[in-house]
């Protein structure tokens, strides 16, 4: 009887599982998931996972509000043009846990083949699902990756591209095996999570191989590192599909006054702590030249954290968020990349 559950449930899964991590504000919520329900795909799932985020939109309504009332229309939306109805699940940490583990919790709850993560303020543009599911099958892969386009609304609601055609970098073709994180590390392909679709098992395996880690930073790296170590067919579309909505995000400059909210900064030492304990039991995995790269993306991520700090921490406090700093990072380091901050190197 089990055995027959388990294929009953393999075979009316999903095709693809969109997952949206929601955190801070849901300003951009509803539009953003329009964009998706309003798909013309006919086969997939949303699933919400809610950081403990106490944000509302301009209406004032919590993201279950929003979900609640956006479903419904979207998918009345879908009825009249004959689509079946997309099943939405919401799901609220009780505490504030960082985005990594909101992403781990997404791929915990997803039913579908595929995971394709959207961040709640951004949008995925008209077919991009099945152009995505389309890719995977037609080419056997595992990671299909599209291109971004990047930019705001104006006040009349009209999107107003960015001098850049792009956003994140990416291969237009096909990459394979072993070569697909060396073109990541080469920079050739972005590690951001969002613009692509990947199956659903090769970011469990990822997952696998990461602890619980509270972070806000780095986090689509650490993911990608392993989904990189394992995928077997990578490939870039040159087709634009999702649209990055710019300085809106958790990443940018935001004022902070509390220190839970800068140990989620901090922890994204976590990330390296994590990949250098890979690199240490596989020591031949790496060339000389892809371990020096890896090495340029941490100081890359201390530096950040350190202009973070100056840039948005409370003046008040500064001293705490500077020894928070040293105890994750380790006060040397830290010391050594503020001084060659200060000499503009």
């Amino acid at each position: 009887m089990q055995k027959d559950n388990a294929i009953s449930n393999c075979l009316n899964a999903p095709l693809i599982s969109v997952c949206i991590p929601v955190y801070d504000t849901e300003v951009y919520l509803a539009q953003c998931l329009y964009s998706v329900i309003e798909q013309g795909l006919a086969d997939f799932e949303i699933v919400i996972v809610s950081d403990a985020s106490q944000g509302q939109d301009e209406k004032g309504r919590s993201a279950k509000r929003i979900i609640r009332h956006v479903g419904k229309e979207a998918n009345r939306y879908r009825k009249k043009r004959g689509l079946p109805p997309v099943d939405v699940r919401f799901i609220e940490h009780k505490e504030n846990r960082g985005i990594l583990e909101v992403r781990r919790t997404l791929v915990t709850e997803a039913k579908g083949k595929y995971i394709a993560y959207i961040d709640s303020d951004d949008d995925f543009l008209p077919g991009a699902l099945s152009t995505f599911y389309n890719a995977a099958i037609n080419n056997e892969a595992d990671i299909v990756h599209a291109t971004f386009i990047s930019g705001h609304f104006d006040k009349d609601g009209k999107f107003i591209q960015s001098g850049k055609e792009k956003c994140s970098n990416i291969f237009y073709g096909i990459v394979e095996k072993r070569t697909i994180i060396t073109s990541w590390l080469k920079g050739e392909l972005s590690g951001n999570l969002c613009g692509k679709l990947i199956e659903r098992q090769l970011i469990q395996r990822a997952f696998e191989c990461i602890p619980y880690t509270e972070c806000n930073m780095a986090d689509d790296l650490l993911i990608f590192f392993f989904i990189a170590l394992n995928a077997k067919k990578y490939i870039g579309l040159d087709k634009k599909l999702y649209r990055y909505r710019i300085n809106s995000g958790m990443s940018s400059c935001r004022i902070i006054n509390n220190l839970q909210r800068w140990h989620l900064v901090c922890s994204s030492s976590s990330v390296f702590a994590v990949i250098s304990q890979w690199i240490k039991d596989n020591p031949n995995y790496f060339s000389a030249e892809e371990l020096k790269t890896i090495k340029m993306k941490t100081v890359y991520y201390l530096r950040n954290a350190l202009q973070q700090m100056h840039e948005t921490v409370i003046p008040e406090l500064q001293p705490q968020a500077r020894e928070m700093l040293c105890e994750y990072w380790g006060e040397s380091f830290v010391n050594r990349i503020e001084e060659s901050l200060k000499d503009g190197k």
